[in-house]
């Protein structure tokens, strides 16, 4: 539905051989004229000079865009003055501008509308929220580009959204056989510290050392990890933010914590199985300056003010204490 009230300000000052003649109507009329006296009339109280506020009626039909308002005013005498016109706009109502609809879509642009939709709940002005993409069954194995966006109510579209994905070819369940790791340069693929799964699944918690030169530890120092599944394929490179350097029972019982996402832009969430309550959160820079504490029990945090760098996040919980490395985008 149109707006269908406008609300006009006019302002007409009568000048020339009718001035001396009291104004008495005031007449509008939206892009075309009927003729004098046939359009939308207003009466005034008469005066020679006038300063009137007019509320103009705008038909309900009136299309969405530009038009042009025209009135003139007619004094005692029956004499109209000349007509002046302004420009205005019809817009849509000013409703919330919400996320009705997204969609996406596989390497090339279908155009709009023509992607796979997705919907959006609940449906707000800003909205996060995870979807699953349906990949073609005749997509090729190997790496493809998965588009997204979404629109609004007014029909606009957003930008549109990549990643980077790979398709693998489904022998089965995958089982991961090796882990990876390295500190600075990668050495690519395979060539770096391999350690072997004792008991290959596809879903796989490993416990394993890493060592470490002696003397004191290097926050700068970054551990990278990755995996290989059964089929030879690596997994994406992340790091490894658990830090353990010495660290007693309850910190050890800590480690069921999984920070993520991790390298983080924003927003960080603390999970763990175990029922807890945070007691202190504490970040602090390379230099070992605290950038950020709270001692509110919030298992999500937004860090979108800090620089992009690396950082240590440091836990005191009812279960025990906990240090981790967090890489800041």
């Amino acid at each position: 539905m149109k707006k269908s009230i406008l609300i006009w300000f006019l302002y007409v000052t009568i000048a020339g051989i009718y001035a001396q003649s009291p104004i008495t109507q005031v007449e509008y009329f939206l892009d075309s004229d009927n003729g004098f006296g046939n359009n939308t009339l207003v009466a005034i109280t008469p005066n020679t000079t006038i300063s009137e506020n007019i509320l103009a009626t705008i038909p309900p039909s009136t299309s969405i865009g530009y038009h042009k308002l025209y009135f003139r005013t007619k004094d005692t005498d029956g004499n109209w003055s000349k007509t002046t016109r302004t420009h205005i706009e019809i817009i849509k109502p000013q409703t919330q501008n919400n996320v009705i609809v997204g969609e996406y879509y596989l390497d090339s642009d279908p155009t709009y509308s023509q992607g796979t939709s997705f919907v959006i709940n609940p449906q707000s002005t800003d909205i996060t929220q995870d979807f699953i993409s349906q990949i073609p069954i005749n997509a090729s194995i190997g790496y493809h580009k998965l588009y997204g966006r979404v629109k609004d109510v007014y029909e606009n579209w957003s930008h549109t959204f990549r990643k980077n994905i790979e398709i693998i070819e489904n022998n089965g369940n995958l089982d991961i056989v090796e882990i990876e790791y390295f500190f600075g340069s990668d050495l690519t693929f395979g060539n770096s510290n391999i350690i072997t799964v004792r008991n290959p699944q596809p879903d796989h918690t490993e416990l394993f050392q890493v060592p470490y030169p002696a003397g004191p530890y290097n926050f700068n120092d970054v551990l990278y990890v990755r995996t290989k599944d059964s089929y030879g394929k690596w997994s994406h490179t992340t790091i490894l933010d658990a830090i353990d350097t010495g660290l007693n029972t309850n910190e050890l019982e800590v480690k069921m914590f999984s920070l993520f996402p991790n390298p983080v832009k924003d927003v960080l969430h603390i999970k763990s199985n175990n029922t807890f309550s945070i007691e202190t959160i504490s970040i602090y820079d390379m230099t070992g300056k605290n950038v950020y504490k709270t001692n509110k029990n919030k298992q999500v945090i937004n860090i979108s003010t800090l620089s992009s760098g690396i950082y240590l996040l440091k836990l005191n919980t009812s279960i025990g204490n906990a240090s981790y490395k967090i890489l800041k985008q």
